[in-house]
């Protein structure tokens, strides 16, 4: 039996003192992106293009009148980016939004974003970090790179789930053993050992590492978004995730971006 006053799982409800601080985090972030030119962009809560971002499983889908297939809004990035090339045709290259996704079968999320159309990682970072610091909040920085568990698995034989899940047991080379216990930066200071491929990979997150000392370095860690296609990071604290970012290309032009979750956020700020 649905009650009246019953809402389905997974959806969102703020009221009072709760929705008074989401609007001030979102007022916050706004005014951060403003300062540093980003556009505000609201997109369609549907889309056609969903799965160049998501797997299936995890999209709301249904048909439009013409009986194509088109999902629930689950991820911002792709759409923003393509909706500026194609249809706005604008020269801004730096948007921001502010906005709820939906993940199947019925998950709500609110999310504050950014994507900047050739921009640089390090910059968009620290665009997400100044956001943090506006709100007295500080996380740990995850610093990872998608296509080093890509190219393990091809150098290795392994499975990408094995590496997705650490099966140890089944890490035979030296240099794979060696890589599971790179943590911070000081440990990229030595790249040789390792395969070609994978030394430029790190030295990639080297780099961007560089201006984050106390950042915590995950080569092996596997991604769930499809886009990215080369240094990702992710704000955590415990098994909370606060924020993501990376880069990525759509339409052949690199972009680069993050998403605030704000309903972590807010309860983490409401203790």
């Amino acid at each position: 039996m649905i009650l009246k006053h019953d809402i389905p799982q997974g959806a969102k409800l703020y009221f009072g003192k709760e929705a008074k601080i989401k609007r001030e985090i979102e007022s916050i972030a706004a005014e951060v992106f403003e300062t540093l030119e980003f556009e505000e962009i609201i997109t369609p809560f549907f889309s056609y293009h969903q799965l160049e971002a998501l797997d299936e499983k995890e999209l709301i889908r249904f048909t439009d009148e013409k009986n194509r297939s088109l999902a629930l809004r689950g991820d911002s990035s792709i759409d923003v980016i393509r909706l500026v090339i194609k249809r706005l045709k604008s020269e801004a290259k730096k948007w921001f939004y502010i906005q709820p996704v939906f993940r199947a079968p019925s998950s709500e999320m609110y999310q504050i974003g950014a994507e900047w159309l050739d921009g640089n990682l390090s910059e968009i970072l620290k665009t997400n970090n100044l956001i943090f610091e506006r709100l007295s909040k500080s996380y740990t920085l995850q610093l990872s790179h998608i296509k080093i568990p890509l190219a393990v698995s091809k150098l290795t034989g392994l499975d990408l789930d094995d590496i997705k899940k650490m099966r140890l047991y089944k890490f035979k080379d030296e240099w794979l053993k060696k890589l599971v216990n790179i943590h911070t930066l000081k440990d990229l200071n030595d790249l040789s050992g390792y395969p070609e491929e994978i030394a430029s990979y790190l030295n990639e997150i080297k780099e961007i590492a560089k201006d984050h000392e106390s950042a915590i370095i995950s080569p092996l860690y596997v991604a769930n978004l499809r886009y990215y296609t080369g240094v990702f990071y992710r704000f955590i604290k415990g098994n909370v995730v606060y924020a993501k970012g990376g880069e990525y290309v759509v339409e052949g032009e690199r972009s680069v971006g993050f998403s605030i979750y704000t309903d972590n956020l807010l309860k983490d700020i409401n203790g």
